[in-house]
């Protein structure tokens, strides 16, 4: 896969990545499908001719990714740092027998998203410049908590939401899909702790049948909560119908990669809030386009995003594009940043100022490219060299 450069622009001189992994204590935590024993996390660094730097994060297994970020990191020397779009289609185009969804889409993802840094820095502009434009420069975020964990124990799981509470979070996204009775004292708790003006959401992570799910979505229905996310497998194309009878909003789009995974739940209305993940469903150049498409189907837009500060960097600067339609001003859902309060410490370790909280907003990174300053230093003496590439 190569590209001309016929007006001498900045090329891509150096691509290196990195892999990081942090033991989680007692057994760790995770969703109804199954635990997490440690947070890893992988991410990329391109130099271009001009000696700007770009950074990116891949979502998935770094001991998968790495293959991939080699081969793709050997194939982007050489290209034009802004001919962003060309070299992900010819990814999917070339990988067609790997389909357009899995690890080399995440691993695409992290080289995409480096790119579009290292273009913006170069500029001196931000993401949301070049994407389009800055609509806002701060999002209302949703404590991503309430995980599932060995022993199931309520007591700890109203810590995890009280800790929320307690830096100020008034929504709060929790896991659920263990047990009927297990989805209703869960979400009874988080509310309780939220107070009267608190926003629920649930999370099944897939991990039931449709006529399950419809059990447990009726039995939380007085509850409101303000959407059901992955309710059902990515791959099964029946039964969205039937989770709908509950009268819940349906999230979905974090196990789909592309604007070719997304067309057809988007133009079939499975969902009502659509997902995309940066870092693993093609990057920005993927992500924007994807928003688009759910705008031109009418739906709603919240990303998902479960990684590092660089994760949440990029998703704000995503979120600081989103138009405020389909709502007129001064109405509607907010466009929340999902913000995850499990325990892991890389999150914050990889940047030399944390993305904060403050009176329940998130300021959108306000330097260029990703707006942030990566602690490199801590970066590279982190990272498990047999893991990690450097290709120039």
């Amino acid at each position: 896969m190569t590209t001309k450069n016929p007006h001498d622009r900045p090329v891509v001189a150096r691509v290196e990545s990195f892999a990081l992994e942090h033991a989680l204590p007692d057994g760790g935590y995770g969703t109804a499908k199954g635990l997490v024993s440690s947070r890893v996390c992988t991410l990329v660094k391109i130099t271009t001719s001009d000696g700007v730097e770009g950074w990116g994060e891949c979502y998935g297994v770094p001991e998968l990714l790495t293959p991939y970020l080699s081969y793709y990191g050997r194939a982007l020397l050489g290209v034009p740092v802004d001919a962003k779009e060309n070299f992900v289609q010819q990814v999917v185009a070339h990988s067609y027998h790997l389909s357009t969804g899995g690890l080399h889409i995440a691993a695409l993802s992290g080289l995409d998203i480096a790119l579009w840094d290292a273009q913006a820095r170069g500029f001196g502009v931000s993401i949301g410049d070049l994407l389009g434009g800055v609509v806002r420069t701060t999002v209302p975020a949703y404590a991503s908590i309430g995980y599932v964990t060995r022993d199931g124990d309520l007591d700890e799981f109203r810590g995890q939401i009280q800790g929320a509470a307690d830096e100020g979070f008034t929504a709060a996204k929790i896991k659920i899909g263990t047990g009927l009775r297990a989805d209703r004292q869960r979400s009874e708790i988080t509310l309780d702790v939220l107070g009267p003006d608190g926003e629920l959401m649930v999370d099944y992570n897939a991990n039931a049948t449709a006529d399950v799910v419809l059990r447990s979505l009726r039995a939380l229905a007085d509850l409101e909560p303000g959407w059901a996310e992955e309710p059902l497998p990515p791959y099964q194309r029946d039964g969205w119908d039937r989770v709908r009878e509950a009268g819940i909003p349906i999230a979905a789009g974090e196990s789909l990669y592309t604007r070719f995974g997304f067309r057809d739940p988007i133009a079939d209305g499975r969902m009502d809030i659509v997902q995309p993940d940066v870092t693993k469903c093609g990057g920005f150049t993927e992500a924007k386009l994807i928003t688009q498409m759910a705008y031109t189907w009418n739906r709603r837009v919240s990303p998902h995003c479960w990684g590092t500060g660089v994760a949440e960097a990029a998703c704000l600067q995503l979120l600081s594009t989103l138009p405020d339609s389909p709502y007129g001003d001064g109405t509607g859902t907010p466009q929340y940043l999902e913000f995850d309060r499990g325990y892991n410490p890389l999150r914050e370790a990889v940047l030399t100022k944390p993305i904060r909280l403050e009176n329940g907003l998130v300021a959108v990174p306000a330097g260029p490219g990703l707006g942030i300053t990566l602690a490199e230093g801590a970066i590279r003496k982190l990272a498990i060299a047999q893991l990690s590439v450097d290709i120039h």
